[in-house]
């Protein structure tokens, strides 16, 4: 079975979009590339800054979408245990003494990829780069998944809340012709950095193609998806055929091609490393046209599209 999901309006992000390698990293990074760093993961929702501060420290000042776990708190290593390991996580205090408790820790629980800030947020400060004292939730898609069964086709979605107020909703709607089930919960609260999974069951047994438009309303913002149900003209069988947003090959020696974006479309493309440096840009190119990266270094990167309507990313591994 294949899958043709398309994120419509906001948040759109692919699966498995993060930096994560296949060992675990482990690195301290001074505020400017810290910021770069938050700059090249702007679309990624595995992506979550930490201030292990004082609860009352952070809400008067804090990094744009962290969330507070603070190493004061005597549930603090359980709460920190709670994380999910598998996101990349930029880890700050004050100034340095708080967070390299915190680092050294999340070594030991075995994070996939962890960056502290040297100089914590005095550092950042210091660079004259931004704070706020704002705390508001923001919902992106994380993975779309489909499988094929006897009695339903199943969609499973899983989501995030990628900042740091509780993330709640108003409403699922879904649109389609035929039969549709969800076990999506309207009551439940995503906290930062957490993930919701839920599946969608579509029937089968359709006559003609058909499209299921799925849209989540919520506190933090809206995700709409198409699901598009494609008869094959040889079987007869229906099938969730797919072409979402990829890179290929991947990994990449001297050209890549991006693929779920319409031909001709104007796109400007950003390469970072895993520090958050810009290794290779280019404005106003057009879909369906080869990237040359032979001049990228080898390693794992992270792409970033950006259209008129829309961001992507996904990680990049150059070898040369």
């Amino acid at each position: 079975m294949k899958l043709f999901i398309y994120p419509l309006l906001l948040f759109f992000v692919l699966v498995n979009s993060g930096l994560a390698s296949s060992q675990n990293v482990y690195k301290q990074l001074y505020p400017l590339k810290c910021d770069s760093l938050i700059k090249a993961n702007s679309a990624n929702p595995n992506f979550v800054i930490l201030d292990v501060r004082r609860d009352s420290e952070w809400r008067n000042e804090h990094l744009e979408g962290s969330i507070n776990r603070s190493t004061g708190d005597s549930d603090f290593q359980q709460r920190l245990a709670l994380l999910p390991k598998h996101k990349i996580f930029l880890l700050h205090c004050q100034s340095g003494g708080r967070s390299a408790g915190a680092f050294a820790k999340m070594k030991e629980l075995e994070f996939a990829e962890v960056y502290e800030m040297i100089g914590g947020i005095n550092g950042w400060n210091s660079n004259n780069l931004p704070t706020t004292s704002v705390l508001a939730p923001k919902l992106m898609l994380v993975s779309q998944q489909g499988t094929e069964g006897e009695n339903a086709d199943t969609i499973q979605v899983t989501i995030t809340n990628r900042a740091n107020d509780l993330l709640t909703f108003n409403s699922i709607v879904i649109d389609d012709a035929h039969a549709i089930t969800h076990n999506f919960n309207n009551e439940i609260s995503i906290a930062g950095a957490e993930d919701y999974t839920f599946s969608i069951y579509h029937m089968p047994g359709y006559s003609d193609d058909d499209t299921t438009q799925i849209n989540l309303d919520s506190n933090g913002g809206t995700l709409d998806l198409k699901v598009m149900v494609e008869k094959d003209a040889s079987t007869g069988v229906h099938e969730f055929a797919g072409s979402d947003f990829g890179l290929y090959p991947n990994p990449a020696n001297n050209r890549i091609f991006v693929k779920g974006i319409p031909e001709n479309i104007r796109m400007d493309i950003k390469v970072y490393n895993l520090n958050g440096q810009i290794v290779f840009e280019k404005m106003n190119h057009f879909s369906g046209e080869a990237i040359n990266v032979s001049r990228i270094n080898e390693g794992v990167h992270v792409l970033f599209i950006e259209t008129a309507t829309a961001t992507y990313s996904q990680k990049l591994f150059i070898k040369h």
